[in-house]
């Protein structure tokens, strides 16, 4: 794997002058063929896709490297999910993340959309985990607050799972968390 900027000659990615390369260049072109399992795209590469989202220049990619659901909340950080190797899928999690607006808090103006996987920004993880206490320890790192979360663990939840299949697993996730908080002085 390698990058190129445009205009410049290709360097690649172990080169010590490739962020001096990205400054110099009007947009970073990132050469990922595949030649990795899974479009992987290495730390050096990595630093060099930050280092070219903070000076604001585009970058673009040889292959594409997967797609992200992408909400959009006025006034706050767009939250991105993914990777996702099927546009089809993150379009059916993005609709159900739409269905989840009508009854789940959020800041007024959000959109969800989907859009291009980008290895340089954070992403929420791919899947909401589904074995109840691996759900129930995800629920304490879980951001609430008038909507300031969304989409929140439920929504995802939902998204991802038939609503009766998440409805249930939430319960029992539920039951997890309060015996895993429990307090033994109380039993």
């Amino acid at each position: 794997m390698h990058s190129e900027s445009v205009g410049t000659e290709p360097y690649t990615a172990e080169d010590p002058g490739r962020q001096g390369q990205v400054r110099g260049a009007s947009a970073s072109g990132i050469a990922n063929s595949g030649a990795f399992p899974g479009c992987y795209i290495g730390d050096s590469t990595r630093a060099e896709i930050a280092c070219a989202h903070q000076l604001g220049r585009p970058v673009r990619y040889t292959h594409p490297v997967g797609h992200a659901v992408i909400v959009h909340r006025p006034g706050l950080e767009a939250v991105r999910i993914g990777r996702y190797e099927d546009e089809v899928r993150a379009t059916e999690i993005a609709a159900g993340l739409c269905r989840q607006m009508t009854s789940t808090a959020h800041v007024d103006g959000t959109v969800i959309a989907t859009g291009a996987f980008r290895p340089g920004l954070d992403h929420l993880e791919l899947r909401v985990p589904t074995d109840p206490y691996a759900l129930a320890e995800a629920m304490d790192n879980d951001p609430d607050g008038a909507g300031r979360g969304f989409p929140d663990l439920y929504a995802r939840l939902l998204a991802q799972e038939p609503a009766a299949h998440a409805s249930d697993l939430w319960g029992r996730a539920c039951s997890a968390h309060d015996h895993l908080h429990a307090d033994p002085t109380d039993e």
